[in-house]
Parts: C-alpha cells; sequence; structure tokens
C-alpha cells in the first residue's frame, strides 16, 4: 500500500532535522574512502537514521539483531549453498556480532569483505565446474541430489563442495536430456519404455553435457560482471528486512522498474530484450510503440551499441548488465535514441527512434459483459489487476479512473449484477483504492490510518457522494489478493453491500508504506535512490486491522494454489503483529445481506455435486505431498525414470482437470466501445480462458441466486 509522502509534510522537516547532525559529522571523517564507498556509507547512514525515528516497530539494534542479519544476508547472497563452505563461514563469523555498530555508524566493511570473499569463491567454483564437465556422466550409479533449498548445511570441505557441485551439474545434464526442447521429435514422455529411455541417456549424455557447459559459462560470466554495487541493495533489504518485509531500499534503476509496474506507463522506444549470451537481444516489440512504428527493428534483432541522443557518442552495450543497457535506451518522451542493430543475418544497420510512452496494458482494468442462456440475463465482469496511478502525472492512467468509465460502460449494457476480480491484485495506491471503494458506497469513510500515536487516527472518505453501482455486487479473491485489495474487500464486507467469494482468507498486508528519495538530503553528484518505508497500518471501519488474518470469504472455493508455498504475509518472517482500534460508527447498506446464508448454502451444494472441482482440490494436495517429501532427486537414470512418470501421471490429471472446466450455458462480450485492432488478439484469449474459469461460473450462480432470492 502507497501513500505519498507528500501527504506527510511534517515528515521532511523531522529527517532534515537529524540529518543535518550526520551530514556535518560526515564531512568532518577522512578522506581515504572511495567515491563508491562514500556513497554507501551515505545510504546507509540516512537509511538507519530514518528508519530510528519514524518506523512504528520499536528494535533494540544489539548483537541479536547483528546474528540474524548476519544469517540471514548468507542465505540471500548464496542461497542453495554452493558458493561458501563451512570453513569460509567460520572464516567471517568474527563479524556476527559487529553488523549492529556498522550499521549504526554507516559502515560497509562487512559488505565490501564478503563481496571480495564471493568473488573468489565464484572463480574458483568455474573453474572446476569447466573440469567437471569435460568427462561424461555415469547414469548407472545409484546417487541422489538434493536440492540446495533442502540443504541445511554447508559443504565441510572442499572435497564435500566439488562433490556438490559435479552432482548439481550431473542433475542439470539430466534435465537437459529429458527437456521436450531436446528430444521434439522422440517425445519420450509418449514412448514410457525402458530400453527406449536408457538409450537417450546413454545417446544424449555428450550433446546434453556440452549444453549444460555452454549454461554454465553465460551462468558465470553474468555473476562476474556484476559489481559490487549491483549487490549492495540486498544487502541493505538483508538489514531493512529486520524491521518488516515491506521496508525496502530501492537503487535509482530498481525504483524506474517499480513505478512502471505501478503505473503501467514508462518512456522509451517499445520493446522487451533478454541478455542472450552478453547481447541485449529483441524478444517483443509492444505494438504501437517508436520501434513498431519504425517497421525497421524485429524480434531477434541484437542491439550492440546506444547513443542516448542523436549528438551523443555510442556506447558498447554488449556484454552490459541488462538493467544497465535498458537506462541507456529509455528517456524522456520526444527525445531521440540512436541505435546500432545486428539484424538476425548478421548486417548492421544504425536507427534513430523518437521516445514515447508505453503502456503495460496488461496491469490495466478490463471488461467483458457475461450473457446467461438460462435466463438471458447480463452480468458485468471487471477484472482489476492492480490499483494502478502514476504519481508523476496526474493525467495518467489511474485505476479509479478506468472503473469508473467502464461501470458506466457496463450500466448501458443493463447488467443484472457485477463481478470484480481481483485475484493476483497485489495493491498499489491508497487513495486510488478509496475512491473506486467509493464507486459502491459512496461518501462514507473506507478505511482508518493509524498514526505514530495509536490514539490518532486518520480516516480516509471517498469525496463523491454518488454510488455509480447500486446493483448486486460480488468481489473474487485469492491468497494474493493483498493490501489495496484488502481494503477493497473489507470495506464491501464491513457496510454489507456485496458478497466475498474465493480462497479462505486474502494474504493479510496491513501495513502502509511511503517513498523518500535519498537525494534529498544531501548534495551529491549520483543518484543514491530511494527507501520505502513502512509508516504505519490501516485498519478496518470496524476497527481491526487485515495484517495477518486478511478479509475471510463468505463463500469459499477451491483454487490451484497450494497451502505448502509459504506465499502469504503471515509466513514472512518479521511481519508487524495484528491489533486493532476502535471502530466507526457506520451504517449498514440499505439493503440487508440477511440472503447470504441462503446463497451461501446453496453455493456449498453447487460445489459439492461439482466432482472435478473437488478431485482437483485432492490432486493438489497429492502433488504438495509429493513436494514436501521428495527432497531427493535420483540421479540414476533408472529412478529417475519411474519417478518422472510417476510425477507426469499427476501432473497430466492435473492438467486434463484444468482443461474440464468449460463453462456451459455462459457467453461472453466485449466492450461495445472500439477496441484498438492490436490488441483484439490478447482480449480474445482473455475471453476464452474466462469461459474455463469455474470461480467465475461459481460468481454468475451467486448473482442469479441473488435475483431469486431478493
Amino acid at each position: 500500500m502507497i501513500i505519498p509522502s507528500s501527504k506527510f509534510r511534517n515528515l521532511k522537516y523531522i529527517i532534515i532535522g537529524f540529518l543535518f547532525t550526520f551530514l556535518l559529522s560526515f564531512c568532518s571523517s577522512n578522506n581515504t574512502t572511495t567515491k563508491e564507498e562514500e556513497k554507501h556509507r551515505i545510504i546507509l547512514k540516512t537509511i538507519y537514521q530514518t528508519l530510528d525515528l519514524l518506523h512504528p516497530s520499536s528494535i533494540d539494534i544489539d548483537d541479536h539483531f547483528s546474528q540474524k542479519v548476519y544469517q540471514k544476508y548468507f542465505e540471500n547472497l548464496d542461497h542453495q549453498k554452493r558458493f561458501f563452505m563451512q570453513k569460509d563461514i567460520d572464516n567471517l563469523s568474527c563479524y556476527r556480532e559487529k553488523i549492529d555498530e556498522d550499521w549504526i555508524n554507516g559502515d560497509p566493511k562487512f559488505f565490501n569483505i564478503t563481496m571480495d570473499f564471493f568473488y573468489q569463491r565464484i572463480k574458483d567454483v568455474e573453474n572446476f565446474c569447466l573440469k567437471i564437465l569435460k568427462k561424461p556422466f555415469d547414469f548407472n550409479k545409484k546417487e541422489v541430489f538434493i536440492p540446495g533449498e533442502y540443504k541445511y548445511f554447508y559443504p565441510k570441505n572442499k572435497q564435500k563442495w566439488m562433490e556438490e557441485w559435479r552432482k548439481y551439474l550431473k542433475y542439470l545434464t539430466i534435465m537437459e536430456i529429458v527437456s521436450p526442447l531436446n528430444n521434439p521429435k522422440e517425445n519420450i514422455w509418449k514412448n514410457p519404455k525402458k530400453d527406449i529411455w536408457r538409450n537417450i541417456f546413454m545417446n544424449k549424455e555428450e550433446q546434453s553435457r556440452k549444453k549444460v557447459e555452454e549454461n554454465i559459462r553465460e551462468y558465470f560470466r553474468k555473476l562476474k560482471i556484476r559489481k559490487k554495487k549491483d549487490w549492495f541493495s540486498m544487502y541493505v533489504n538483508t538489514i531493512t528486512s529486520q524491521y518488516d518485509p515491506h521496508t525496502i531500499y530501492f537503487s535509482p534503476k530498481e525504483k524506474e522498474n517499480f513505478d512502471f509496474n505501478m503505473s503501467g506507463e514508462i518512456e522509451g522506444i517499445g520493446v522487451e530484450l533478454k541478455e542472450d549470451k552478453g547481447y541485449a537481444t529483441i524478444v517483443k516489440i509492444i505494438v504501437g510503440g517508436p520501434a513498431w512504428k519504425s517497421k525497421k527493428i524485429e524480434i531477434g534483432d541484437k542491439i550492440i551499441r546506444v547513443a542516448s541522443n542523436p549528438n551523443s557518442e555510442y556506447k558498447n552495450i554488449t556484454g552490459m548488465l541488462l538493467d544497465n543497457s535498458i537506462r541507456l535506451i529509455r528517456g524522456k518522451k520526444g527525445s531521440k535514441v540512436k541505435l546500432t542493430i545486428q539484424k538476425k543475418d548478421g548486417s548492421i544497420e544504425e536507427v534513430i527512434l523518437i521516445r514515447d510512452t508505453i503502456e503495460k496494458k496488461e496491469i490495466f482494468a478490463k471488461s467483458v459483459t457475461l450473457l446467461d442462456d438460462n435466463n438471458k440475463d447480463k452480468y458485468g465482469l471487471i477484472h482489476l489487476p492492480e490499483f494502478y496511478f502514476n504519481p508523476e502525472n496526474k493525467n495518467g492512467r489511474n485505476a479509479a479512473k478506468d472503473m469508473r468509465r467502464i461501470i458506466q460502460e457496463l450500466k448501458k449494457e443493463n447488467i443484472q449484477g457485477l463481478i470484480v476480480d481481483i485475484r493476483n491484485n497485489g495493491g498499489g495506491s491508497l487513495d486510488t483504492v478509496v475512491e473506486i471503494a467509493g464507486l459502491f458506497l459512496g461518501k462514507v469513510p473506507i478505511v482508518q490510518v493509524g498514526l505514530s500515536d495509536r490514539k490518532k487516527k486518520k480516516i480516509l472518505k471517498n469525496k463523491d457522494p454518488q454510488v455509480l453501482w447500486e446493483g448486486p455486487l460480488v468481489i473474487l479473491v485469492n491468497e494474493l489478493s493483498a493490501s489495496a485489495s484488502e481494503i477493497l474487500a473489507s470495506a464491501i464486507v464491513d457496510y454489507k453491500r456485496g458478497i466475498i467469494v474465493g480462497s479462505y482468507q486474502t494474504y493479510g498486508k496491513g501495513t502502509v508504506q511511503t517513498f523518500y528519495p535519498l537525494n534529498k538530503f544531501f548534495f551529491f553528484n549520483e543518484e543514491l535512490g530511494y527507501l520505502k518505508f513502512t509508516i504505519s497500518k490501516f485498519y478496518r471501519v470496524n476497527g481491526s486491522s487485515t495484517q495477518l488474518k486478511g478479509v475471510n470469504s463468505d463463500i469459499v472455493i477451491p483454487n490451484n494454489i497450494s497451502c505448502s508455498l509459504k506465499i502469504m504475509e503471515k509466513d514472512q518472517p518479521n511481519s508487524m503483529i495484528w491489533d486493532r482500534i476502535d471502530s466507526l460508527s457506520f451504517p449498514f447498506w440499505k439493503k440487508d445481506r440477511g440472503y447470504l446464508e441462503k446463497i451461501k448454502l446453496k453455493s456449498i451444494n453447487r460445489i459439492k455435486k461439482h466432482h472435478k472441482l473437488m478431485t482437483m482440490d485432492k490432486t493438489i494436495q497429492l502433488l504438495e505431498k509429493r513436494f514436501l517429501n521428495n527432497k531427493y532427486v535420483s540421479l540414476n537414470w533408472k529412478d529417475f525414470y519411474y519417478e518422472t512418470l510417476k510425477i507426469k501421471k499427476i501432473n497430466k490429471e492435473f492438467e486434463t482437470l484444468k482443461n474440464c472446466f468449460n463453462v456451459y450455458g455462459l457467453r461472453a462480450f466485449p466492450p461495445r466501445y472500439k477496441i484498438v485492432s492490436k490488441y483484439k488478439l490478447e482480449q480474445k484469449e482473455w475471453i476464452n480462458n474466462l469461459l474455463k474459469d469455474f470461480h467465475i461460473a461459481e460468481c454468475v450462480n451467486i448473482l442469479r441466486d441473488f435475483k431469486e432470492i431478493s
């Protein structure tokens, strides 16, 4: 949940006051540090001071804090326990209880030392990996590989270390052998005979091992071109995550990507790039963007040089980190960028493009009219993937404006009910969700925001008294509906305005964050980045927080999200606790919700009778059980063969079940307003998927029940 820092005007003066003292002390420090280290010191010290003063969680910065950071940092840096040995961890253990002091003093010493160590280990590992891959693997040998997420200890010595890598490389070779892409004609899954498998393993071993070698070389090349500064955010965020999971430092390029994902708008040339063996290769061209309009760029072309404007010198981007290449290509709308392109046939061309605003269409709200063949009623469906907004452009795309327009268009279709699908919607702007909730509730309190003093709170209301949609309403959620999604769902529940359908509970994020640019306080000639930090919690109008507990659905429908995946707020370390404040006095929606129990009972009976849905739920549980228990992967071809057949069988059953949810008696029609032809294919695919979505069908059933009962 994001709230603009401008809403907290006193924040600026508080921070400036204490940072002035820090600035004086910093200026008086010695001049032996490098420019990069000086930058890192400023970032660390500024973030520490900000969180120490303003973060709502009071945590002790002591040896225990240091120990937790130490452990978490190595988990983040070497998650699979492949680069460090136990002796490395022991050698660095002298810093285990010193990180708290470094954090307070803004000292990046521990980060610098571990990164030097890490780069040396990368070099060591690469050397012996390439030696291992020169020799064939014996797939008749009985041995197992333990994936890194199940390892509890680092290798004891170099011999164990190398042995772990040998098994990992052998595992990669097996996966290359059985990859359908590697066997398009033989399709070994359709010929599951042991003798065929044996021959494939023996015949494809060398070819697959060479492919793994090629991939490993590329993997290490990418690791080695990353400089210390490219790892720094990870180190800082290991520390900030001790405050709460949503307090995060963003480097300038990370903030740029965040803004794009939040607003759906960025200024560039309209291509998606993938790093392929050091080349920035075009994998998608955005229809309507500058690259598409030029007709000079094709998928598969490689950008090898970039001049940020026609008068600047070219920069060779071959071998450069992809993020850095992308930043050179992006720029202000209306400005020019010059590219040197290597075409698929090897020829070289120069292209000059004028940058423009590129939209990320997939995050914007979209709608469809559903026609019920049983009674010829129409229902509206709005899919809202995010509560998007553009903080830099008031005239940019905004979820509230789009929702208002879409509802008005659906009303012209004489719909009898409305479904708002916010599954997988992770949140967005606080102001935006308040405005959207107001479309269904009018000018009433939507959410309470707690201030630093828990006795004080801010009540947020929608400004427009008009209720745009007064008819039956269903909100569709799942475990990944978070933050702003939970504000919308909870307001609908608390006012008894509609019905919540989906998972047992939503994600459970009830905290509010704001962004502050670190350059605001220092005259530093480089961008320092941004701090997104938690400033408060939000509370439902009934006084309850959604933190950890989320919002419970009125009607629960099984889905294909496994409960073994620890993906919810309550599963995250250092999550803030649940609490509550005083309830507001608020009126219920004018139409009573006494019908809910009858509708709920009808839905439960339908779900129980839907044997395919219940079978899918059991299949998910079976897959989940195998996933949790299967911590070892056999590297013997015969054992691997038998285990693969078992998993394939379960997966096939699951996919077959997923494809059996065609919704009969329901037709979908796109909105009547003009759809640009370039997006019609995407829209058609979305509509086709809707008609296989049991959750959507059940929402229509619920709206039908609502009409009959009310």
